[in-house]
């Protein structure tokens, strides 16, 4: 393909991955460190949502800080003890919500709602038939199913099991509480996360349907759009077009487990990656940053 400009990016669609996305943080900062400016419309899901809403609230380095603390003064992943009241209590279920509620407060949500940049939060809702736990077997099954045989980075078998997903402008939110629910809406990723009410309707990870989630487009619109992987796909390189888009990928597996969240975890390892990435891509003159 030819040189991207960035500049010329108006669509900047961002993939979930639990702690593989702060490869996408690490990516954006070393980009802005060099003059670049987030496009108009931003898109994501899961934690690729929430690490482009850091980035509305200028707050990037925060969340970082934050998730390293939180996970530094974790030990389980698990409280067994729940299971003697028949509770299945990750730690998830209040580390997440912990972190959101850091850089996603009353003291950043101005600078949220004035952004120039327009943040799309993807949903799953289930399937009628299906409800919400029918509808989460069948993502997991559907998700597990493309992994192992078909790799397609916009899996089609979700959608046909009848799993739909939707988009919520994060800036029509009216408080920084009502934006926290919307974020963790789209990382709740059952039974670690548990479902939420979202306007009305159960909501879930928006990665149940697609990973990286972008809503309908027109020949133009795909062009102007580039979708920052948070799963390493070999045989391709890092920058490749496929339907009519643009898409960044790892340069190799981001080193991070994707869900732990207990002292030890290498997110600063995953974040230097995407720095690295970025780095890589201006020298070799694959991006360039000029209007």
């Amino acid at each position: 393909m030819q040189a991207l400009n960035f500049s010329q990016v108006q669509t900047l669609a961002f993939a979930g991955g639990g702690n593989r996305c702060w490869w996408q943080a690490g990516l954006l900062t070393q980009l802005q460190a060099y003059g670049a400016r987030l496009p108009a419309s931003l898109v994501g899901t899961s934690a690729g949502a929430a690490i482009a809403a850091s980035f509305l609230a200028g707050s990037t380095s925060t969340a970082l800080q934050a998730c390293q603390r939180l996970y530094a003064a974790n030990a389980q992943l698990f409280d067994w003890r729940g299971l003697t009241r028949l509770q299945l209590n990750f730690a998830h279920q209040t580390v997440y919500p912990a972190w959101l509620a850091h850089f996603v407060n009353e003291g950043h949500f101005k600078a949220i709602q004035s952004a120039p940049s327009r943040l799309l939060v993807a949903v799953t809702r289930p399937a009628r038939a299906l409800g919400l736990a029918g509808s989460v077997a069948a993502g997991t099954l559907a998700y597990l199913v493309d992994k192992q045989l078909f790799h397609n980075i916009h899996p089609a078998l979700p959608r046909f099991l009848g799993l739909k997903q939707a988009f919520f402008a994060l800036q029509d939110c009216t408080t920084a509480q009502e934006a926290q629910t919307t974020l963790r809406a789209a990382a709740a990723a059952p039974p670690f996360m548990s479902g939420v009410h979202l306007q009305g309707e159960w909501a879930f990870d928006g990665g149940y349907t697609d990973n990286a989630p972008i809503p309908a487009q027109t020949t133009s619109e795909k062009a102007s759009t580039l979708v920052l992987l948070t799963r390493h796909y070999p045989g391709k390189p890092t920058l490749f077009q496929a339907h009519g888009r643009i898409y960044w990928q790892p340069s190799h597996k981001v080193p991070v487990s994707t869900w732990d969240c207990r002292r030890g975890t290498t997110v600063e390892d995953a974040f230097a990656l995407g720095q690295e990435d970025a780095q890589r891509v201006l020298a070799d003159g694959l991006i360039h940053l000029d209007g």
